[in-house]
């Protein structure tokens, strides 16, 4: 086998394709043959961009939906200060090297002219009905120096001819179009949402792969498609070891884009991107093929995808956007970063703040490696820096050769030098493209890292080390079972307010736990002790929480099925979103719809609801769910219906707005009326409402 592998390793170095694994290779060849596989070069020019902004935009933007039905009139997509150079500009100072956009998200509505359809940009009144979005946002894409890449979204409710084989004619024809008229693309971004299935007549695959090859050749194809894959959540999670290198569980003779057995191979891969381990040298045991396939990871700044006024005091703080950057960047992924244009067509304000501030921070994290200023020394698996005076360190940044050498590292230590002797003082698995560690301050004489195991021989080619700028911690604010707010922080001085607007320096001072019974949104700042110096960013230490009415004197009426125990209806209301009503799963579980009647005790005017799933798994989470009110119990009328969008990838509290206000309820009803994998379960953490 050893001779086998290694007449197989020489033409691999330069291989795009799938490598086939030889009948009963054990584990050891197996891992030879990983350490051989190699990105190709429009993956190693993706891989570098790091982190990218991702824009939705278009119909939602206007009907306050994150998935729309197609039924939209073009009319109401009306931006009315619409400024593509804006964009750019934001995205760039926050350190962002592209831009993918929502060509055309699943309700079909096109952001550009196109001659597929009336379901475009030309049937509105943008420009008088000749503008051109994504023409506009291309362009300012060049004269920014950011690259420019495109999301088309495989799923259509508009079209027709959508689940027929007539629609692979409509979706070829405006990726054509797509990748003809804007110039130099980057990413071709296909959702995986309700996609078509892996069958040439109905949807051939390979072909609009082959289109992309044609006319955008220098363009990586992601999600659904054989160079980037979605990294398996939309909660900006990266795993802890994220390989690149990946087993195919079938033979896979020829290259993914174009080979129908190679790209079903990558297909059934695909179906296990939610899993923890994909690379590992038990995960590579039973590979029939080895290929090389990074991970993107998408998370949206804002609780939803598009933009939605009332998500304006929820977009997500600095502290939270870092965990997201050193994760997917520092993790051998690239962040995909989705922030909304609103309906103006601009970057809102609280998003822009919160961007200027990430980089600020990276622009101050990353101005000078402190390994330059020392003596470093490399040997086949270590490498040292040394400093003639003691130095502190935070931040730890390895990459490995993969060009040349691939992924091969599989753990590594870092240590530290003081008092004349080294101790450890950091640890990682995986590096892949990079890598990086972030520590509590440590000073010493110098910095080593040593390559605990490995594919074969290492490659590391950059071990660098620098220091993060120190920030405020964001408060944290949380509200008991009374509706009793209590806010802490790590240091520093605590204002805040309770009516959604920024905290200033003029704002409360926070003294002590306070009520806030009736809901609504806490927003809480650290601010730098007297005599320290403050930050200087615009909106780091702050953080907020939105509360609906606390469940004092809620009860429960009616269930339509419950577990009990832990599991009991009443979980559902008793203000502790780690604890959760369960429907009965015994053999004898009910179908779908579920119910939960609540008496809130007295008559309140509402204006929506909030529905918080589980804290662990989804078993029961809700998908699609109808909300009655009624003053009685008796006469009920539905206020809301609809569908919890992305909730299995985006396990969130969902905030439903009524679409005009419910006054003098008393009683009120949710049902489940299906669960996001069609199971007969229903589960809720929270159920909440939200005053008028």
């Amino acid at each position: 086998m050893r001779l086998l592998v290694a007449v197989i390793l020489g033409p691999l170095l330069a291989a795009q394709t799938p490598v086939a694994v030889p009948q009963g290779a054990g584990r050891d060849a197996i891992v030879t043959l990983a350490a051989a596989v190699r990105p190709s070069p429009r993956q190693v020019a993706w891989q570098a961009t790091g982190c990218n902004a991702f824009v939705h935009f278009g119909m939602n933007t206007f009907s306050d939906r994150e998935w729309g039905d197609g039924k939209e009139d073009p009319a109401t997509f009306a931006p009315t200060a619409f400024d593509a150079e804006q964009w750019v500009a934001t995205f760039r100072d926050a350190g962002m090297s592209g831009l993918v956009l929502t060509c055309k998200h699943h309700d079909g509505f096109c952001l550009w002219p196109s001659a597929t359809t009336a379901h475009d940009v030309a049937n509105s009144p943008f420009r008088g009905g000749t503008g051109d979005v994504v023409g506009e946002v291309a362009a300012a894409c060049r004269r920014g120096g950011m690259k420019f890449g495109i999301y088309l979204s495989p799923w259509d409710r508009h079209e027709p001819s959508f689940g027929t084989p007539a629609y692979q004619e409509v979706f070829r024809a405006q990726l054509r179009e797509l990748c003809s008229n804007y110039g130099p693309l980057f990413e071709v971004w296909f959702d995986g949402a309700h996609c078509p299935p892996d069958d040439p007549t109905l949807f051939d695959w390979q072909a609009a792969f082959a289109l992309v090859r044609e006319l955008q050749p220098d363009a990586v194809i992601a999600i659904t498609g054989p160079d980037v894959r979605w990294v398996g959540n939309e909660a900006g999670h990266t795993r802890t070891d994220e390989w690149s290198v990946l087993p195919l569980p079938h033979a896979a003779p020829g290259d993914l884009a174009t080979d129908r057995d190679s790209w079903r191979a990558l297909w059934a891969l695909r179906a296990r991107n939610q899993e923890q381990d994909l690379g590992s040298r038990e995960a590579l045991e039973a590979a029939k093929a080895l290929c090389w396939w990074p991970a993107e990871t998408d998370v949206s700044i804002r609780p939803g995808w598009f933009y939605h006024p009332h998500e304006d005091r929820q977009v997500k703080p600095l502290a939270t956007l870092l965990d997201y950057w050193f994760a997917a960047v520092g993790g051998n992924a690239v962040l995909l970063l989705n922030v909304p244009a609103d309906r103006r067509g601009l970057v809102a304000a609280p998003d822009a703040a919160v961007l200027a501030d990430l980089g600020t921070y990276l622009r101050a994290t990353f101005a000078a490696d402190l390994a330059a200023g020392g003596t470093t020394k490399t040997y086949a698996k270590a490498g040292e820096v040394y400093f003639d005076a003691p130095t502190t360190v935070d931040l730890f940044d390895l990459a490995e050769d993969v060009v040349a050498a691939g992924q091969r590292v599989e753990r590594f230590r870092i240590e530290v030098l003081q008092n004349g002797g080294w101790r450890e003082c950091a640890r990682g698995t995986t590096i892949g493209y990079r890598r990086l560690l972030r520590t509590a301050p440590i000073t010493g004489d110098g910095f080593r890292y040593w390559i605990e195991q490995s594919r074969g021989k290492p490659a590391v080619a950059r071990f660098a080390l620098f220091q993060r700028p120190e920030l405020a911690t964001p408060p944290r604010i949380a509200r008991d079972t009374t509706g009793q707010v209590t806010i802490t922080t790590d240091g520093g001085e605590l204002r805040y307010t309770t009516d959604g607007s920024p905290v200033t320096g003029d704002s409360p001072r926070y003294a002590g736990p306070f009520a806030f019974g009736d809901g609504g949104t806490v927003r809480a700042r650290t601010f730098a002790a007297p005599g320290t110096a403050a930050p200087a960013f615009r909106t780091i230490g702050e953080t907020a929480a939105t509360f609906g009415i606390a469940p004092t004197g809620w009860r429960v009426v009616e269930s339509s099925s419950e577990q009990g125990g832990a599991e009991a209806a009443s979980k559902a209301i008793d203000g502790d979103p780690r604890t959760h009503w369960h429907t009965r799963y015994s053999p004898d579980t009910p179908r779908p719809p579920h119910h939960l009647v609540i008496d809130l005790g007295k008559a309140r005017d509402l204006a929506g609801f909030v529905y918080q799933p589980r804290a662990e798994g989804d078993n029961g989470t809700v998908a699609d769910y109808a909300f009655s009110v009624s003053a009685d119990g008796t006469a009920w009328r539905e206020v809301a219906r609809g569908t919890f969008a992305n909730i299995a990838a985006n396990p969130v509290p969902q905030v439903v707005r009524f679409a005009a206000p419910a006054t003098g309820v008393r009683f009120v009803k949710f049902v489940a009326v299906a669960e996001v994998r069609g199971r007969p379960w229903a589960s809720c953490a929270e159920l909440s409402v939200l005053l008028r």
